[in-house]
């Protein structure tokens, strides 16, 4: 075997280790994420009708309106310092979503839960709405 095909045989090696790591890493899901970290934000800032925008309305457990909307922050919302993303429930990874589009089957699951953690623990349960965004279904403070 001369030197091309020994680089090429190490370039194939590297390309197939470089593909099993991308299908093995995790999916991020920044859409999902976006909507959780602005709806909280939103709501430690008190812009509870920008924020009850972010969610599925009538259609959620976060109320209504914006108002009880509000009602519900004041009993969840258990700090008003920057919260941190600890992890999304289920995880996915890229080898999963590829799989389900060679299937043709939907890419995103039906509910994803989203944690962070600050001053206190608080969890934003997702769903995707009838264009298909995420929106919020659930949010609680929880016990850690």
């Amino acid at each position: 075997m001369g030197r091309r095909g020994l680089a090429a045989g190490l370039a194939l090696l590297l390309v197939m280790a470089g593909g099993y790591a991308w299908l093995k890493a995790p999916y991020a899901n920044e859409p999902a994420r976006a909507v959780a970290r602005d709806f909280l934000q939103l709501l430690q800032a008190d812009r509870f009708e920008q924020a009850h925008a972010l969610t599925l309305g009538a259609d959620g457990l976060t109320g209504r309106n914006a108002s009880e909307l509000r009602e519900m922050a004041r009993r969840q919302l258990c700090t008003r310092e920057a919260l941190a993303l600890v992890w999304l429930h289920p995880p996915q990874s890229n080898g999963n979503r590829l799989r389900r589009w060679l299937r043709n089957q939907e890419l995103e699951v039906p509910s994803i839960n989203v944690r962070f953690e600050g001053a206190c623990l608080i969890s934003v349960e997702l769903r995707r709405d009838g264009q298909g965004l995420w929106r919020v279904f659930n949010f609680q403070s929880t016990a850690g």
